[in-house]
């Protein structure tokens, strides 16, 4: 059994629950075992789930999820200043208030998330003891698994132990649309299995070189795998030259699939290759073989749930900090091709 950071609060069966959660990609999905832990734990009840709304083809159709309750931060920024974010604000604020939660469930552990779990009103409140902006002061009740020190899946599912005990084992239960699945299905190589390569991520420093993509590109292909590579719309140009350096047919997917179609295509992959990145996260909650490559940050704490051993790193691990993040490091070509090449035959080796 999943062990309770402090004494299981003895709360009854919750009528309806609220987790929030409203980004990123695969902080997301690492935050979907809660669900279904919530969900095993308390069957009858009824959990809503608040995220970006461009977010939320990721739990839409889950089913554990009875509403999505929408948090544009887009529309709400700076509300201070302008009536329609204000209005945009106090609209739901009134419909947390008005959907009368028993718990609500903060698993992004900010200010402004705090903040939301306490317009509820909600009786318990369930925050992480070390949330930044001081938000835990607005929690009634507290996880104690230290951000630095748990991963990523663990750490969430210890709000669910504070108030209960889940299987030892997570689930993710991630949906995938029959439409999007359709979709990316026209696009995809037919009668061949398939490998997705990610070579973006959200920081410059967290990527293996684009030369090292591109070379394992060519032996993907040359093994008789159809590859696919894929990357948010701002990654288009560095996905494309990926697929130009390797000289080998391969589908760019790159800005062109909705979040919807990411997922469905990366469940159809029989091996994925990423640095740590929104979709390896994706990857791990699907269930398909992957191999994560880590620069700064460490696998330890946000690595890829139940594929730690398939984790390569191209950096030393140190101290992490936000300033050092945007620029590309100087050790990405520690990792050499035939490292990454090597661990990817080994997670396809039947």
């Amino acid at each position: 059994m999943l062990a309770s950071p402090q004494s299981a609060v003895g709360a009854g069966s919750p009528q309806r629950m609220l987790i929030i959660k409203p980004s990123a990609l695969g902080d997301i999905a690492t935050t979907l075992p809660l669900l279904c832990d919530l969900k095993m734990m308390f069957p009858e009840s009824r959990i809503d789930w608040l995220i970006d709304p461009a977010l939320a083809d990721l739990v839409r159709g889950h089913d554990a999820v009875n509403e999505l309750i929408y948090f544009d931060r887009r529309k709400i920024s700076g509300w201070f200043l302008h009536g329609t974010a204000r209005s945009s604000l106090r609209a739901l604020m009134r419909t947390l208030k008005e959907n009368k939660y028993d718990m609500v469930f903060d698993a992004q552990g900010l200010l402004r998330s705090a903040f939301l779990a306490g317009s509820s009103r909600a009786a318990m409140r369930i925050g992480f003891a070390d949330a930044r902006e001081g938000a835990r002061f607005l929690y009634t009740h507290h996880s104690r698994i230290p951000r630095q020190r748990a991963l990523a899946v663990t750490r969430m599912r210890s709000l669910a132990a504070v108030v209960g005990s889940a299987s030892e084992r997570a689930e993710f239960r991630m949906p995938i649309q029959a439409a999007a699945l359709e979709k990316v299905t026209s696009l995809l190589p037919g009668s061949q299995n398939l490998a997705a390569v990610i070579p973006g991520a959200r920081w410059d420093a967290k990527r293996w070189s684009e030369q090292g993509f591109s070379q394992i590109v060519r032996l993907l292909a040359a093994s008789g795998l159809g590859v696919v590579v894929l990357g948010a719309p701002g990654e288009q140009v560095l996905c494309q030259q990926v697929v130009d350096q390797a000289g080998v047919q391969a589908a760019n997917l790159a800005g062109r699939t909705s979040l919807a179609e990411l997922v469905a295509a990366i469940s159809i992959c029989h091996i994925v290759i990423g640095n740590d990145s929104g979709p390896l996260h994706v990857a791990a909650a699907l269930g398909r073989p992957l191999v994560g490559l880590y620069g700064p940050t460490d696998p330890e704490s946000v690595g890829p749930y139940g594929q730690m051993d398939h984790v390569l790193r191209f950096e030393q691990p140190g101290e992490y900090r936000d300033s050092g993040m945007q620029d590309r490091s100087a050790t990405l070509q520690s990792l050499s091709v035939e490292t990454v090449w090597k661990q990817i035959q080994n997670v396809m080796a039947p």
